[in-house]
């Protein structure tokens, strides 16, 4: 009996270890960008005195990024699904678009205390070297790509060009917008949970604009 209280002791330690890891990476990236922060200061920021504990825990640097990601998309899953079940069957772009929007605002806008998760994001997605890890990780989501597909079906028609430019636009404008109403947020005291709201109808109200928008002919 002792001796399985014992592995599952080691067991939870090794989990809050990895969760301490997780976190310290997230606000080092968040802070200082994903080149700038080493394996060895994300161990001693967490207080591990191993200086390979990210290598022990996660095996390399790719799969921490990976199951950071992971993690949050997860969360965010639950609020984008509940999202599309409330809009069940509509055709309206808008609801598409909130569906497409609000959840990442959410998540950061009722948090307990200051976040780095869109600001990470932003580090993985302007980084060559990572920002396939982020895209790979997004599109595993079951309720984004039901969300997509809806804001597809609901578009007027649209030439192939014109779809794959304002895609462009649209992803550039979420992940920054996301990050800077994270900071914006943090630098606040991170008290506020209620003005992601109408931050989300405004951005909302924009990307409508910017997929209604009449195309150049000629």
């Amino acid at each position: 009996m002792s001796g399985d209280r014992g592995v599952k002791d080691r067991g939870v330690k090794a989990e809050e270890t990895r969760q301490r890891l997780l976190a310290c990476a997230e606000r080092l990236f968040a802070e200082q960008g994903l080149d700038a922060v080493s394996n060895r200061q994300i161990s001693e920021g967490a207080g591990q005195a191993n200086n390979y504990a990210v290598g022990y825990h996660f095996g390399s640097r790719t799969e921490l990024l990976r199951t950071l990601l992971r993690m949050h998309v997860e969360r965010l899953d639950v609020i984008r699904q509940r999202n599309i079940d409330d809009i069940g069957t509509s055709t309206e772009l808008r609801d598409w678009l909130r569906c497409l929007i609000a959840p990442q605002l959410e998540y950061i806008g009722t948090g307990p205390g200051v976040s780095y998760f869109g600001q990470f994001w932003l580090a993985m997605a302007t980084s060559p070297a990572t920002a396939p890890v982020l895209y790979t990780e997004a599109a595993r989501s079951e309720s984004l790509a039901v969300t997509l597909a809806g804001m597809y079906a609901a578009l007027p028609p649209l030439a192939e060009e014109t779809v794959r430019v304002r895609n462009l636009m649209t992803q550039n404008i979420l992940i920054t917008t996301f990050a800077d109403f994270e900071r914006r947020r943090n630098e606040l005291g991170a008290s506020d949970s209620t003005s992601w709201q109408g931050f989300s109808d405004a951005m909302v109200d924009g990307l409508v604009g910017l997929w209604s928008a009449p195309v150049t002919t000629g």
